[in-house]
């Protein structure tokens, strides 16, 4: 093996170590640049998964001097480019993100060459050798890439929904369409008050995903007294969108539609009427389920309300800057461990009770005394009165609840 051979195996080895941050660099970079690619959170996870798993394979073969391009694509980025072809979004957005990928990845082994060695012929040699590699990786993925959007992309068309989905997405979109004949392909009438709902399972729940969905969601409408069938379009694989007409019932988390589909999620809207609260009832779906996505899966809720979360799902679209602004309110109170956990519980009822000790107490099956105690404590946590900035200690303790670990600082790095 020549000293170009030993550089790329050895600074590939060495970048390994920091795949899951270059990952997460490559994510935001690509949703910044490829908007079309970041509109959804779920979908962000599975991009995350599929710049992961590429990540890891490439730098695996580099550092065992694999050069030949018979690369195999990974599962996750093969189950990305068949989400992406039912969501509609072109092939080419796919590519260009691939083509980010490869050009900050080379980057990063480049440097990591200069830091290993000053002698210029070998880093040329290897640079060559590292570009090689890597086109020739980044052709036979995204090769296999394109065959299965292309795939996916024929055989979502031929389904009967797309059709359907194309006016939902139209009216969704407020373009000028003719109400009419959008309520005839529908079997759904926009003049009416409307539940939007989203559902949605794991990609582990088995093939039958989509049928499980809509038939969650027929038992949804029953659940809320609706006369009318429900208005379901499939999103992709894994989700749906539903709209429940004139529902006369509330949904809950506990109701038999939920018992019964143990693997499904679901968001909700609020009622609404008429085109303009069938678009907003279903964004307000949408963001709740963001926030439910975002969730610490520990602690997810199976179903999540936009009346809630609608300040949480404001949020949730920044994770970083929120989890800043979290400790900058919070202080050690905000730290990831069962003691603070305890103590930020307790205040949440606490203040949701008025301040009222007894309130709290009874709500809480504690002693008034116990509640005190904790409440002293969380105030010392925070290193400040509760009395400053309460109503953004209330905010940042909702931010706790819903998002959890995301938002919540490491106990053993900040001590």
């Amino acid at each position: 093996m020549s000293s170009a051979d030993d550089l790329v195996s050895t600074t590939a080895a060495a970048l390994m170590k920091d795949a899951a941050g270059l990952s997460e660099q490559l994510v935001a970079q690509m949703v910044h640049e490829i908007p079309e690619l970041g509109d959804d959170r779920a979908m962000v996870d599975l991009l995350a998964a599929s710049v992961s798993e590429n990540l890891r394979s490439a730098l695996q073969r580099f550092a065992l001097g694999q050069r030949r391009p018979d690369a195999e694509a990974p599962v996750a980025a093969l189950e990305y480019a068949r989400r992406l072809a039912q969501r509609g979004i072109p092939v080419s957005a796919l590519l260009r993100a691939y083509r980010l990928g490869q050009a900050e990845s080379q980057k990063r082994m480049m440097e990591g060459f200069a830091a290993v060695t000053q002698d210029p012929a070998v880093i040329v040699e290897a640079s060559i050798q590292l570009s090689a590699a890597s086109f020739a990786y980044v052709d036979s993925v995204s090769e296999q890439m394109v065959r299965a959007h292309d795939e996916e992309r024929q055989r979502w068309l031929r389904t009967r929904a797309v059709a359907r989905s194309a006016q939902v997405t139209a009216v969704l979109a407020g373009q000028d369409i003719d109400a009419v004949e959008a309520e005839r392909a529908l079997s759904y009438a926009f003049g009416q008050p409307h539940l939007g709902v989203v559902l949605w399972s794991e990609p582990a729940a088995g093939p039958d995903s989509l049928a499980r969905l809509e038939r969650a969601a027929s038992r949804l409408a029953d659940e809320a007294g609706c006369r009318r069938e429900p208005l379901v379009i499939p999103a992709d694989a894994c989700t749906v969108w539903a709209w429940l007409p004139r529902p006369r019932a509330a949904i809950e988390a506990d109701g038999p539609a939920m018992h019964e589909e143990r693997r499904v999620h679901l968001a909700l809207g609020d009622v609404a009427e008429g085109v303009e609260g069938f678009r907003s009832t279903h964004h307000q779906a949408r963001r709740a389920q963001a926030v439910a996505v975002a969730a610490d899966p520990a602690h997810r809720p199976r179903v999540t309300k936009a009346s809630e979360v609608e300040m949480v799902a404001l949020l949730s679209s920044d994770l970083a800057a929120t989890r800043e602004w979290v400790f900058a309110v919070l202080g050690d109170l905000a730290l990831d461990d069962e003691p603070h956990r305890r103590l930020r519980e307790t205040l949440w009822v606490f203040l949701s009770a008025r301040g009222s000790y007894t309130a709290a107490a009874a709500e809480l099956m504690l002693h008034k005394n116990t509640v005190q105690y904790r409440v002293r404590k969380a105030e010392e946590a925070r290193g400040r009165s509760l009395k400053e900035r309460r109503l953004d200690v209330e905010v940042a303790l909702l931010a706790c609840r819903w998002l959890g670990s995301k938002v919540l600082r490491n106990p053993v790095l900040e001590h």
